[in-house]
């Protein structure tokens, strides 16, 4: 249960609105005003020279945006990372914006993430730390919309910070937020370019997904702490729509007990084999899950996905963080979804 807590409170970073601007929102054109995904107005006077992001797919999108320099602080140490970027004598080296976007370089990125002050908090009933947002002294906040850090979030407007709510609930969603990123830090043309190229990645894949005739049922694996009630991803929260995207059908869009950003339902052992998934993808991989004990558990031998050996590991980062990643996330799905259609023609 405790996987899943933090799982949801990330996904939590998960509406639509469109940013309003005073004047035209090209680089640098400040006042500037932005609507975030919950409807508040953040009025922006000129370019902010101080970031916070308290969620790991918001640095990401800043770190795609050029914005190295201004993180002052981003979200807790324990979603930074950056192994495997590596040069060529085996040091840690930064990740290179854009030529090497996307990438598959390391579980996490960017390189200096690590370095950055951590504002820890946010999850599982630990507010996030007033006293390390405050003594950043950030000109804007960017931050993951979650009922229990209302308070947090009016107590920073008071002290007159401004903080904006990225909240995508799609992957269309994530594009607009990073339209809004943009536009918040006077970073347009970047933002407008990193869109351009997630838009090609998706739509590429979209191409090779083209001649695909069925839709295989799959479940993905939130937590299975209880193999006989495990935690999967439900209609329409970000995970749902990547799999649709790859042109898979999740088998919990048959639940009818939640709908929406943090529909994180429990299955028992009796549905799941009722629904009977072609795919199992391992979501919960990184906690050392594996194919081999899915295919131990009792009761799950029926399954069509383990008595054919269609079970994957899977790095749950590429579609549960809200950042320019999910590209790479969806054609990973994809693949285990499709593999023949990614085959070399």
């Amino acid at each position: 249960m405790q996987r899943v807590t933090y799982v949801i409170a990330l996904l939590a970073a998960l509406g639509l609105a469109f940013p309003v601007q005073a004047g035209t929102a090209h680089k640098h054109h400040f006042p500037i005003t932005v609507v975030d995904d919950h409807g508040n107005r953040v009025h922006i006077t000129k370019q902010p020279k101080r970031l916070i992001t308290l969620f790991p797919g918001q640095t990401e999108i800043l770190f795609a945006l050029g914005l190295e320099n201004r993180i002052v602080a981003d979200g807790s140490q324990s979603a930074e990372g950056a192994h495997g970027i590596v040069n060529a004598a085996g040091k840690p080296r930064d990740f290179k914006y854009p030529s090497e976007w996307p990438a598959t370089l390391g579980r996490d990125y960017p390189v200096k993430a690590p370095r950055l002050t951590h504002v820890e908090g946010g999850c599982c009933g630990t507010d996030y730390n007033l006293e390390t947002i405050e003594s950043a002294n950030p000109d804007l906040i960017f931050a993951p919309y979650s009922a229990t850090e209302e308070p947090v979030y009016a107590k920073l407007r008071s002290l007159g910070l401004k903080v904006i709510i990225l909240d995508p609930s799609t992957l269309s969603g994530v594009l607009h937020d990073i339209t809004l990123a943009g536009a918040a830090t006077g970073t347009t043309g970047r933002a407008a370019k990193l869109v351009k190229t997630i838009r090609a990645s998706l739509a590429s894949i979209t191409r090779r997904l083209a001649s695909v005739k069925t839709r295989p049922r799959v479940y993905y694996e939130v937590d299975a702490t209880n193999p006989t009630a495990p935690y999967t991803a439900g209609p329409k929260t970000f995970i749902d729509d990547a799999i649709n995207r790859a042109r898979g059908h999740n088998v919990a869009d048959a639940v009818r007990t939640c709908s929406g950003t943090l529909c994180y339902p429990q299955l028992d052992l009796e549905s799941l084999v009722a629904m009977n998934p072609q795919v199992i993808v391992l979501g919960d991989a990184e906690y050392g899950v594996t194919p081999a004990d899915v295919r131990a558990r009792s009761g799950w031998e029926t399954i069509s996905a383990v008595s054919h050996n269609r079970i994957y590991k899977f790095d749950d980062d590429l579609i549960s963080r809200a950042g320019p990643r999910i590209a790479i996330g969806v054609l990973h799905l994809a693949r285990n979804i499709h593999p023949q259609a990614f085959r070399t023609r």
